[in-house]
């Protein structure tokens, strides 16, 4: 009986998946931390100016923060509020596109894995 109630707590505690998202515009696997994700956070949110420029300093720089913010619902929210990042701004980041933040909805929805 323990043993029950552990496999569904664990399951019940997993990270969404896409079909939970409802995006069948994502495929499973093609979004990639190293290749997709820092490149966009870098882009969105380095400044090349020191702390306190750009998005949050330097904790949006380890995937185990993005991942904690990910899991709270906070990285998501302000990409889609568009209050990440912030623009208009005086360091030269632009408004995300569409598809840089669709890059960011299937990462999520796939697990937000660190590959």
């Amino acid at each position: 009986m323990i043993s029950a109630t552990i496999v569904i707590f664990a399951s019940c505690n997993k990270d969404k998946t896409l079909a939970d998202c409802n995006k069948p515009e994502c495929t499973p696997g093609s979004v990639s931390y190293e290749n997709d994700i820092v490149p966009l956070i870098q882009g969105s949110c380095s400044t090349g100016l020191g702390p306190l420029t750009g998005c949050h300093d330097a904790w949006i720089f380890e995937y185990n923060n993005v991942k904690t913010s990910v899991d709270n619902g906070v990285f998501l929210s302000v990409i889609l509020d568009k209050s990440m990042p912030k623009t208009p701004n005086s360091f030269g980041i632009d408004t995300l596109t569409q598809e840089q933040i669709q890059l960011f909805e299937c990462w999520i929805c796939d697990g937000a894995l660190e590959n």
